[in-house]
């Protein structure tokens, strides 16, 4: 069946839709997080590549690299979720919405894509491009990458103070870490992320639901002590509010 070229440019499109999710997550806020924010960057960078290779070109090792990029998007996902994460972080889900589903979806249907070229059923007409459409192909995608990134990071660059008595939660971080009021004050959360948090004390005596951007939280504090808490989405956010009478 000669249906490999069809296949290669839909695995190219899934890539590559793949690499704009993480490109677009790194400019709404991971691009903080030490290791993960590289690591999206590199990713969308890679799928841009090998989506502009897939297009134009048959050869196995252009189809394994594709496949490559795949399978190491998908384990990424996984080890995100299970344990301690990947490199410290971790995500619950199908968090961050839709983007994580979007994502996983892509990566695994190029995934199937691709190894569907390698059966010996399916062929391919013979790579005829030169450099120039090569360059070309890789050359679009890379547009599609800077464009989108230009506009995401003017987008996502907004920031916004946090009250005395509050605390603002910005690239996946409590801030100030340390909060200090007096006893019978009210603390106020503000979440300036793109993505949901939520606030759970790590004593359960107090916790929120899931805070959308610009939502908030509040919770009132009547007795002395210092109280731990951490985001029930993002457990490695923590930070503390020390309570004097």
């Amino acid at each position: 069946m000669n249906i490999g070229r069809p296949l290669r440019r839909a695995a190219a499109i899934a890539l590559l839709i793949g690499g704009l999710v993480h490109l677009q997550l790194f400019f709404e806020g991971y691009r903080s997080i030490d290791k993960i924010g590289p690591s999206f960057l590199l990713n969308a960078v890679a799928s841009a590549a090998v989506a502009g290779l897939l297009a134009v070109r048959s050869e196995w090792f252009v189809r394994a690299a594709g496949m490559v990029v795949a399978i190491g998007t998908i384990g990424a996902f996984i080890l995100s979720r299970r344990g301690d994460g990947l490199f410290d972080f971790r995500e619950q889900g199908l968090h961050p919405s839709p983007q994580a589903a979007i994502a996983l979806f892509v990566e695994i249907a190029a995934l199937v894509l691709l190894a569907v070229t390698f059966l010996p059923a399916v062929t391919d007409e013979p790579t005829m491009t030169g450099r120039s459409t090569t360059g070309m192909s890789i050359g679009i995608a890379a547009v599609v990458m800077i464009a989108l990134g230009v506009y995401w990071a003017n987008r996502y660059d907004a920031s916004t103070s946090a009250a005395e008595t509050g605390v603002h939660i910005t690239d996946f971080t409590f801030s100030p870490t340390i909060l200090a009021v007096t006893k019978g004050s009210t603390v106020t959360w503000i979440n300036g992320d793109t993505f949901d948090h939520s606030i759970v004390a790590t004593d359960l005596t107090f916790h929120s639901d899931n805070i959308g951007h610009d939502g908030t939280f509040q919770h009132t504090f009547d007795e002395d002590g210092e109280f731990s808490y951490v985001c029930g989405i993002h457990p490695q956010m923590h930070a503390t509010v020390t309570v004097t009478g």
